[in-house]
């Protein structure tokens, strides 16, 4: 129980001092929500962010898939802000864990957060959006 209580007190990670890919996704994330929740078309924008509009594609369709399967609303920072926030850190390691092709440890990080439902189209988004990625 100390370990758990031990990383509960530890700051969040500022953006600025995360590898260069977990800052740029968390920020084309932070875009995708933002402009989704305002009608903004921002898939030229994160095309160029993201290297190509099946990423950009994916990365909003993430975005949707993640927001109605939340309990809460999910958490993002502002665009300009370089506080991360719990869920864009659980975001960066779900994509990590997808990337991997590891769904036992992301069944392990979101079990408690989502049902089986949601976890599995997550995981499934998670899974096209890095293909998208990695492609770009």
């Amino acid at each position: 129980m100390g370990e758990i209580l031990e990383k509960l007190l530890l700051p969040l990670p500022d953006i600025r001092a995360l590898p260069s890919v977990e800052a740029k996704l968390i920020i084309a994330f932070r875009l995708a929500v933002v402009a989704s929740q305002n009608s903004y078309d921002c898939l030229d924008h994160l095309s160029d962010r993201l290297g190509g509009r099946r990423a950009a594609t994916r990365i909003l369709i993430l975005a949707e898939t993640i927001g109605s399967a939340w309990q809460e609303p999910f958490q993002i920072g502002r665009p300009c802000s370089s506080l991360t926030t719990p869920d864009e850190i659980w975001l960066v390691a779900a994509i990590r864990l997808a990337a991997g092709e590891n769904r036992p440890g992301f069944d392990t990080l979101s079990c408690e957060m989502l049902g089986d439902c949601e976890r599995e189209r997550i995981y499934q988004d998670l899974g096209n959006f890095v293909a998208a990625y990695t492609r770009a």
